[in-house]
Order: C-alpha cells, then structure tokens, then sequence
C-alpha cells in the first residue's frame, strides 16, 4: 500500500511540474537512453559507407502541449552504426568525407515517423535507402516501424523506458529484415 502511495506522488508531482512547464513556457530535453551490446560476425559482409543527416542525427520529437522533447538522435546514431556493423562488418561512417572506394553499398537511415504516447508509448519508423555509392542512385529501400508500450505511473519515466526498449525492439527487427532481404543479399553479393 506504501508503494502505490508513493507512485501516485512522484506521478502527481511529475504532472505538476509538466504542466508549470507549460505555463511557463518553459521545455526540457528528455535524453532516450540507448546501449547497443557488442556485434556478432557480420551476416552479409561488404564494405558499405553509412551516411547519417544532421536532420537524423540530431533528431528530437516534440510532445505537443507537454513542453519537452525527447532526444533521439544520440540513440539513432548508436542505432544505425550498430545495425550496418552486424549486419555488413566493414561499416565505415560517413563526416563530410567521400566513402572508400570499395564500398559497395552507400546506406541512407532516416525517420519518417515517430510518436509519443503521455503514458509511455513510443512509435518509430524508419526507412533505409541503400544507394550506390558512386552515382548516388537507390539501388533498394526498405522502411521498419517498430511500437513499444511500456506504462507507468510516472509519464516521464514510462517514456524513457519505453524509448530505449523501442530501441532496442527497433535494432532487433531492422537486422532481422535486412538479414530476411533477398534485394540486399543480391546487392551485397550474397
């Protein structure tokens, strides 16, 4: 009976302070917490070049009328790196450098929706164009959604825990598909 009484607290306290926040104008940046583990060998190996906006890796979704935004692009960064590694192996990561010469694949990530849900629900999608790295043509593209809900008394704390378990839901599923693809076994050379 303590615990729930003290759920409700922190919950209420939150929602004050929320809604201070938007009486005030004042908004606060919610960091997604992300941890990739370490990469098994490489399913598809190629050397591929990953290229990663600005717009994607500084990438925030704003909570309308709850004055905070949630800060995806260091989780997104992670995510991509992550994902052309255990999948591709020789992954080289874009600055404003060109991409080596042996580089087979030029891969493109960049959201194309996100939502979030007061009670912790978190949706993203994802769409990956595969170019070719010397001309710059989609060769392939290939979009992965992935939902996560994870509720809580505490609207803050459900949103974190279910950013970074809709991280990890959405690394799963994207090396799955890409692994599944017959389009980028044939473009890998596989």
């Amino acid at each position: 009976m303590k615990r729930s009484i003290h759920h409700r607290h922190v919950a209420i306290l939150t929602l004050t302070f929320l809604m201070l926040a938007a009486c005030t104008g004042w908004a606060f940046t919610v960091p997604i917490i992300y941890e990739t583990g370490s990469t098994a060998a490489p399913t598809l190996p190629c050397p591929v070049a990953l290229s990663l906006s600005q717009e994607f890796a500084s990438y925030q979704h704003s909570v309308h009328g709850w004055n905070y935004h949630a800060d995806f692009g260091p989780a997104l960064q992670k995510y991509a790196s992550f994902v052309a590694r255990s999948v591709f192996g020789d992954a080289q990561v874009l600055d404003s450098q060109s991409s080596r010469p042996e580089a087979r694949l030029l891969l493109v990530p960049r959201v194309t929706s996100s939502d979030l849900a007061e009670h912790g629900g978190v949706a993203l999608g994802i769409q990956w164009d595969f170019k070719d790295p010397k001309t710059g043509q989609t060769l392939f593209t290939m979009h992965v959604q992935c939902e996560t809900v994870s509720p809580g008394m505490n609207p803050l704390a459900a949103l974190r825990r279910a950013a970074g378990g809709n991280m990890t839901n959405l690394t799963s599923l994207t090396i799955q598909r890409f692994n599944a693809s017959r389009g980028l076994q044939q473009l890998s050379g596989h």
